[in-house]
């Protein structure tokens, strides 16, 4: 039996009002870069350092970009703040998907949902993204990072 599927937009719109009304994790906030994207394509995120290493008290920038094939693929997400983290490009930003889970497994995920019904909490959407990377960056908060501030050269 095949399950309809919600259109990207209204997908997108959802997870707009959640960000705005601030319904999520606490630990992240998102919104649309540009109120006129019509498109919803590009997004940014925040992410407040987890506790008890080098990410404490810090806030991270981010930014993202739902292609027009999301939610079946997962967004392509570049930190806009400089941080020192595998998987994470030092030149650019840009989050390696391989690197995160639920961004690793985004299309497998995505493909059992189009054959099962959706569950009560969604898995796939950009705060799931955000709190994954930041679980990420708490496995990893002893290491170093830079200055804080700093934000990758493309974005200063």
């Amino acid at each position: 039996m095949a399950v309809a599927q919600v259109p990207r937009n209204f997908k997108l719109l959802a997870e707009l009002e959640k960000g705005e009304k601030g319904m999520g994790a606490g630990a992240c906030s998102y919104g649309l870069e540009d109120p006129d994207d019509i498109y919803m394509t590009h997004w940014r995120g925040t992410i407040w350092g987890p506790p008890h290493g080098n990410h404490e008290n810090r806030i991270y920038e981010l930014k993202m970009e739902c292609g027009p094939n999301y939610p079946k693929e997962p967004p392509t997400i570049h930190f806009v703040s400089q941080i020192n983290l595998p998987g994470v490009n030092p030149t650019d930003g840009l989050v390696d998907q391989n690197a995160v889970g639920v961004l690793r497994d985004w299309i497998k995920i995505a493909t059992e949902l189009a054959k099962n019904p959706r569950p009560k909490e969604d898995p796939l959407s950009l705060e799931t993204a955000l709190i994954a990377i930041r679980k990420y960056m708490e496995e990893h908060k002893k290491l170093p990072q830079p200055p804080e501030g700093s934000k990758f050269a493309m974005y200063k």
